[in-house]
């Protein structure tokens, strides 16, 4: 029997893909890059290894202008609605820590259609905006209700020497097309890219290029995102190739378990949300 993990997972939001080509490692405290007038990108965590990602679908956030106050001078607090399920809006009052310090007011502000982020006042002149998105709600956010993200792709950088954000970020086209949907049908559902770092076998029988593409094969027959997934769906049916080098090692059962983002779960059409997702497969 084989078994992978996916490990744990990373968020970002597709504008932002091209910043993730930083060295290897843990990065040293925190990284501020300035991406536009108003708005710094904060970066810190481990970056490289990014081989896995899912391309997801959620609700967009809409903040509440007169909700918005801070509490402390390290938190302030929130009305966010969203729409979970189709044709259904909820409001919840969400706690957040500050992204910047010190910081003298806060705000609701536009980014998009209607209000979806936050403007901040510091000490000084100007203000800083940042989008209330998925990773900001799963960074900064300390009671938000647990995000549903729907599966619509799964894909994989096999190369040793490409990682995910090297696909995702020159014209990916199931991106490109998910993204391009959400601006021809405006709606309260918007779009992140879901990355993972598997860890090569110990000791490797695998090559670790074979371990990435059976977990995609995996995820992609449990998860079904069909259409923009094509390949896979029927794992290990229709993957003669590698199911003969899985076999060929011995094994006959392969075990994947994959982890939503924390404060997250993980669906799709063919599949129940969940934190975790324990995969089963038998070869034949």
């Amino acid at each position: 029997m084989l078994c992978f993990t996916t490990g744990p997972a990373t968020v970002i939001d597709p504008s932002y893909i091209e910043y993730l080509d930083q060295p290897p490692g843990m990065m040293e405290g925190v990284k501020a890059i300035r991406v536009s007038e108003d708005h710094r990108l904060f970066l810190q965590g481990e970056f490289g290894g990014f081989r896995i990602y899912s391309l997801v679908t959620h609700a967009r956030a809409e903040v509440v202008p007169q909700s918005v106050r801070p509490i402390s001078s390290t938190h302030f607090v929130s009305s966010v609605r969203f729409e979970f399920t189709p044709g259904s809006i909820t409001e919840h009052e969400i706690a957040f820590r500050t992204p910047i310090f010190p910081f003298a007011d806060v705000r609701a502000t536009r980014y998009g259609l209607f209000l979806d982020s936050f403007e901040f006042r510091g000490a000084g002149p100007g203000t800083e905006s940042f989008p209330c998105s998925l990773s900001f709600l799963l960074h900064y956010a300390e009671n938000c209700p647990s995000i549903p993200l729907r599966i619509e792709y799964i894909g994989i950088a096999k190369s040793a020497k490409r990682e995910a954000h090297d696909r995702l970020g020159k014209g990916h086209e199931k991106l490109q097309k998910l993204l391009a949907e959400q601006n021809r049908r405006p709606s309260r559902q918007t779009t992140s890219i879901v990355l993972y770092r598997p860890s090569p076998l110990e000791p490797p029988i695998l090559p670790f290029a074979d371990v990435i593409e059976t977990i995609e094969a995996t995820m992609i027959q449990y998860f079904k995102p069909h259409p923009l997934n094509v390949e896979r769906l029927n794992f290990p049916q229709d993957s003669p190739a590698l199911s003969a080098k899985i076999k060929g090692i011995g094994a006959r059962k392969i075990i994947t378990e994959v982890t939503a983002p924390k404060g997250a779960k993980l669906f799709s059409n063919s599949v129940g949300q969940a934190e975790t997702h324990v995969i089963g497969v038998w070869l034949e």
